[in-house]
């Protein structure tokens, strides 16, 4: 019975997964990720990584500029996306477990919102990690003066109820 049980379910938690259709893709590198473009098929490639904006000098900022230094701690991998003051999306960071990525920004303000899923259900920038993601965002925007750099790191929290801290939980439309 207990099997039986099981099995279905397994079998509705697929049938309400959208993404369950998504193949698995491989895990990008740290770093800038493309967002999806609506005019391709995502399932058929691989994921687009590049670096739009290089690393800051470990020296700090130079000419006026600002930075955006995340860092996940979480045992999973997080798909980032910053959005600027008024709402465009001005980028897309990719963060495997434990690493850091440093993205040159204008001063600003800026609200980051992201999803985390096991690593090995990435299924690309439209379907993120399947049934599996967990979307968040800021619960505030955060202003990024000239010569500043705004850390932020990504981690675990276990709590009994009460405050989450800076976050939110939020719908996958909301991302």
């Amino acid at each position: 019975m207990l099997a039986v049980g099981l099995g279905v379910a397994s079998l509705i938690s697929q049938c309400n997964d959208k993404h369950s259709s998504a193949p698995k893709i491989r895990q990008p590198s740290t770093g800038y990720v493309a967002p999806a473009s609506s005019q391709s098929d995502e399932r058929n490639s691989a994921p687009r990584v590049s670096q739009p904006f290089g690393k800051l000098q470990s020296g700090g900022v130079i000419g006026g500029e600002a930075a955006l230094r995340m860092t996940n701690n979480m045992s999973t991998p997080a798909y980032v996306k910053v959005y600027e003051g008024h709402g465009s999306l001005f980028a897309t960071i990719y963060l495997r477990s434990q690493e850091s990525y440093e993205l040159s920004i204008n001063p600003g303000t800026y609200r980051i919102k992201y999803v985390t899923g096991p690593a090995d259900e990435w299924r690309g920038t439209s379907h993120y990690f399947g049934s599996r993601s967990s979307f968040y965002s800021d619960k505030e925007s955060n202003y990024i003066g000239s010569n500043q750099i705004l850390s932020i790191t990504f981690y675990t929290q276990y709590t009994r109820g009460g405050s989450r801290g800076n976050l939110n939980k939020i719908d996958e439309e909301e991302f």
